[in-house]
């Protein structure tokens, strides 16, 4: 088994959210908070192809995802920049790369091709549905009761855990531990494991008394199958770096780039 190197995305821009979608894409969220614009791509994500790039709306900033539903983009505004609410939501399909529509409520839940919003008038509460492509509203309450809410299924992620360099041994095995005998680290190490594989970050001591954030791929013979360096000379420790998601593993290169490799 080997881990392929399949291909690294870098703007510039820190990201500020991966999203891998169920049908076959990498959502990148990318922010530049000196002049205060968000962009958004969208990759092939085994390829890398780019399917749009650097999106924008009429909100440059105050506006984020709320949820992605059958390669339909949910955006959501925020009630005011200096409150976290969220309110509204704009639809933007990745196929057709256009909008399809957009609603001023509180997005609820997304459901059997329709998207639930909670409404106010006059401060009573009410609810809407909306078909997600066409845009369709229904009011008939028993219809929007009926909705199942499609629930996220995170069981196909691997994040990693914080241990100690004597726990290697002991989640590892005790032929990975020896791969770190020529390292000073400093902190805990971020690991995982999947199949046969063991994936860990660190932070090493370098001679001028900076640290670089390592990363290795180490096989259930305690070989090193990959070994990257995702950021070099920092002052600080720096939080989890990677995580996997089915047969991929997405490593984060400081906070502008992502590689994404296939564990085969």
């Amino acid at each position: 088994m080997v881990v392929k190197n399949l291909y690294k995305y870098d703007r510039g821009r820190q990201i500020f959210r991966l999203i891998p979608t169920d049908t076959g894409k990498l959502i990148i969220e990318e922010r530049e908070r000196n002049i205060k614009e968000a962009f958004f791509s969208c990759l092939d994500i085994l390829t890398g192809r780019s399917i749009f790039s650097d999106l924008q709306f009429d909100e440059k900033y105050w506006i984020g995802i709320e949820s992605i539903y059958k390669d339909v983009i949910l955006f959501h505004r925020f009630e005011r920049p200096d409150l976290p609410n969220h309110k509204g939501i704009i639809a933007y399909d990745i196929k057709s790369q256009t909008v399809l529509w957009e609603n001023p409520n509180s997005f609820l839940y997304a459901g059997d091709d329709k998207i639930v919003f909670l409404t106010f008038d006059s401060g009573i509460k009410g609810l809407i549905a909306i078909d997600y492509l066409s845009g369709e509203v229904f009011n008939d309450e028993k219809i929007i009761l009926e909705i199942i809410p499609e629930k996220e299924d995170f069981s196909s992620y691997i994040h990693s855990k914080r241990i100690s360099l004597t726990e290697v041994d002991k989640v590892a095995g005790e032929t990975s531990g020896k791969i770190f005998s020529d390292y000073l680290i400093n902190g805990d190490i971020n690991f995982a494991s999947r199949d046969n594989f063991s994936f860990y970050s660190f932070h090493h001591i370098t001679e001028n008394g900076k640290l670089d954030n390592l990363f290795f791929a180490v096989d259930e013979s305690g070989t090193i199958i990959l070994k990257e360096t995702l950021n070099k000379g920092l002052d600080k420790l720096e939080p989890e770096s990677f995580f996997i998601k089915d047969d991929l593993l997405f490593l984060l290169f400081g906070s502008t780039g992502v590689g994404v490799y296939q564990i085969i």
